[in-house]
């Protein structure tokens, strides 16, 4: 902990020293004089840096031993135009590991903008292959509910999706009525075990490849469908696994509607065997703004099920689960959000149970 405090206090101090040069009027005098009057070339490139952060309180019911308070993640989503074509992106989370703090870098990108129709980041990008984390990130107060859905969840969280993706990425929107977007990459896969993101290197030669095609049409406004596929070849420690997965998703976005749905499939075979696993997961969330003068209420119900793969090691120690969440969002101003909800789940072959929470999140 005294490591982490220590890397976390050099940090923001690194950030905000950052961000002041980024703000001053005029750049140092040993920097200025004998330079060109290039902005570029003086410091003053655009240099913003957002912040997001939530706390969080449970209770279980049958009771696990007692409630408890969570500190959540803290964030710093910081961004920069470098030139008319090309920025850079970070995401710097800090957030609990037990009771110790944990600092990862989960996004750093430069990327290349020709137009809407065509851009190509090289870094580490959330993979398309949901549509939940790339669309909400990791800033709670940016999505709806407490939580993300079981299958949305971040590798170092227990998830089972590649949500990480290291390489190079391509993007755009195609011009025209039916709102179509695409998005491809290639790079660095899992690594031997499901949380390892691979940054420094990929431990075998198999490169991992994922696509996103959508539909957005201009006459339902609101509606959008989009298909992922992922492909990659898993260095685990029994032998190489081939894995190919597939998602769908839904949503419809309108004034206070909120409706979104994701099913997806993980599909793993072992390199020489016969034998395939499949691991199956889905959710809907719907939300509705109530109308003024409640107009600061979201209720909004979150309905999921896991089903995991039986004998995969890779998958090993993973319950099914399925649950229902049913909450309320309140927004007390533009950049805090009070939110509760009563979490009903089953997890494997245990009993039913009833989780209570309450988060307070913020975007500053």
């Amino acid at each position: 902990m005294p490591g982490n405090l220590s890397a976390l206090r050099w940090i923001l101090c690194g950030a905000l020293l950052a961000g002041g040069a980024a703000r001053a009027e005029d750049p140092p005098r040993e920097i200025a004089e004998g330079m060109p009057s290039d902005p570029l070339m003086l410091g003053k490139t655009p240099f913003t840096i957002q912040g997001f952060g939530d706390v969080n309180y449970m209770t279980q019911n049958p009771d696990s031993g007692h409630s408890s308070f969570v500190d959540g993640s803290f964030e710093l989503f910081v961004s920069s135009r470098l030139s008319d074509h090309w920025t850079v992106l970070a995401e710097l989370i800090f957030e609990p590991d037990g009771n110790k703090l944990s600092i990862d870098l989960e996004r750093f990108q430069l990327t290349y903008e020709l137009s809407d129709a065509f851009r190509v980041a090289a870094g580490r990008v959330h993979s398309p292959i949901l549509r939940w984390t790339v669309t909400n990130h990791h800033g709670l107060f940016m999505q709806t509910p407490i939580a993300n859905p079981i299958i949305a969840r971040w590798e170092d969280d227990e998830g089972l999706w590649p949500l990480h993706f290291v390489g190079l990425f391509a993007s755009g929107r195609i011009p025209g009525a039916l709102g179509a977007s695409y998005a491809a990459g290639v790079g660095n896969g899992r690594g031997e075990i499901r949380d390892e993101v691979q940054v420094g290197f990929d431990a075998n030669g198999s490169k991992a490849w994922v696509a996103s095609l959508g539909l957005a049409p201009d006459a339902l406004p609101g509606f959008s469908v989009f298909a992922s596929a992922y492909f990659d070849g898993i260095p685990a420690p029994s032998g190489e696994i081939s894995e190919r997965d597939l998602t769908f998703s839904l949503s419809y976005i309108r004034g206070p509607v909120e409706l979104r749905g994701e099913w997806s499939n993980l599909h793993h075979t072992p390199k020489g065997s016969s034998t395939s696993f499949d691991t199956r997961g889905w959710y809907v969330l719907a939300s509705y703004r109530l109308p003024a003068p409640v107009s600061r209420l979201r209720p909004y119900v979150l309905a999921e099920a896991l089903n995991a793969a039986e004998g995969e090691t890779y998958l090993d120690g993973v319950p099914d689960e399925k649950a229902v969440a049913v909450g309320l969002r309140y927004d007390l101003n533009r950049w805090l959000a009070l939110k509760g909800d009563v979490r009903f789940q089953k997890v494997g072959d245990g009993p039913r149970e009833g989780v209570v929470r309450f988060q307070l999140a913020a975007n500053f």
